[in-house]
């Protein structure tokens, strides 16, 4: 694969040494750089040279293996057991680490996303099966978060709406930390649930369902939203049932005329605070809709890549009788349901997914070549 991507790479290596000319003032095509056209070649630099490099190393070990084979097939290397053993010792760690390299120099070269440094926003919804859906949405609520708890993230609940003891209808949260997108985005789809509830009598197993959706929380630059793209509707906040909890009218709904995408929260006692939440999150629904335009669009060109991010997809079963946890995307089972669940294992299957989406990117980028 990387023969045929020869020419791409000494075409990023000229442009490399064309880069650090022009940043040290030594190629007479450009006059004195500004500080925007400075901080952006520099940054050029700096992401080209974390694939050139890995390419001279690449091209120094393959020259050390030639010179290597070279003395195994002189004379008096084949008469000297040692120095023979010594050889044929130093080709196999040779080769090894030229395929090592070589995977670095690849996964060097796929393209970077952005938002996966980015915050997020966690959406869980329960689905079908009544109250055992909103039983098991609470469930995956507190993996979430014993698994932002695992990698000191901030945990933010923005809205929570509770349907029955312990279950939750649904509920949005923000996510704040490092690489929070980054880790999570693979967790978007229908996750499914097979146990037997606590109220059946007759030891049946039931299916449930809950829909988990995962978006870059973008900041304000990223997403403009004109005030007249957004009709804001003040109403009074109240409880399940119509038991009020709020005496003024604090509550937001927030429709974007051009998408119809509606945001209504109404948690905090003030209208400036339900305001700025429902805005966070139209910000994230608006982002996350064109990244998966652009998604689809790419994937129009090239075969898809993990599952096709659709929250109609069923990703992972969890099966409490058997202790399964599967991820039907790329067929991983963890005999380890608790520790799943406790978000203790789950980074198992997020390290499998990327793997994957790497694999296939690869593929990708060879057919293009």
């Amino acid at each position: 694969m990387l023969n045929k991507m020869k020419p791409k790479l000494q075409s990023m290596q000229e442009l490399h040494d064309k880069l650090l000319k022009e940043i040290n003032g030594q190629s007479a095509e450009v006059e004195d750089l500004s500080p925007t056209k400075f901080a952006e070649k520099t940054k050029q630099l700096h992401d080209l040279s974390q694939i050139t490099d890995r390419y001279g190393e690449v091209e120094s070990l393959i020259r050390d293996l030639y010179s290597l084979q070279q003395m195994l097939e002189d004379p008096a290397t084949n008469q000297d057991q040692d120095l023979l053993e010594m050889t044929q010792e130093e080709i196999k760690s040779t080769t090894e680490d030229i395929i090592e390299k070589e995977k670095e120099l690849l996964l060097s070269m796929l393209p970077t996303d952005t938002a996966d440094e980015a915050n997020a926003i966690l959406e869980i919804r329960a689905g079908t099966g009544g109250d055992e859906a909103g039983l098991f949405a609470a469930d995956v609520l507190r993996m979430y978060e014993r698994f932002a708890e695992r990698q000191r993230w901030k945990w933010d609940e923005i809205a929570k709406t509770h349907d029955g003891l312990g279950a939750i209808k649904d509920a949005t949260i923000a996510i704040t930390g490092h690489n929070v997108f980054g880790q999570l985005k693979f967790e978007s789809g229908v996750h499914r649930v097979q146990r037997v509830p606590a109220t059946e009598t007759q030891g049946r197993i039931h299916t449930s369902t809950i829909t988990v959706a995962i978006m870059p929380q973008p900041t304000d630059v990223q997403v403009h939203i004109a005030d007249s793209d957004v009709r804001v509707d003040v109403f009074r906040a109240s409880g399940s049932g119509g038991q009020k909890v709020n005496t003024t009218d604090s509550a937001i709904r927030l429709t974007h005329l051009p998408t119809g995408i509606v945001v209504a929260i109404q948690d905090e006692r003030s209208n400036q605070k339900n305001r700025a939440k429902a805005f966070t999150i139209l910000r994230a629904k608006l982002f996350d809709l064109e990244r998966e335009k652009l998604a689809n669009e790419r994937r129009d060109k090239r075969r898809a890549q993990v599952g096709s991010g659709s929250r109609s997809e069923k990703i992972r079963t969890y099966n409490y009788p058997q202790n399964r946890v599967t991820d039907h995307r790329i067929n991983k089972t963890l005999h380890e349901l608790e520790s799943v669940l406790d978000g203790e294992s789950l980074p198992e299957f997020i390290q499998a997914l990327r793997v994957e989406e790497q694999t296939d990117m690869l593929m990708a980028m060879n057919d293009e070549e």
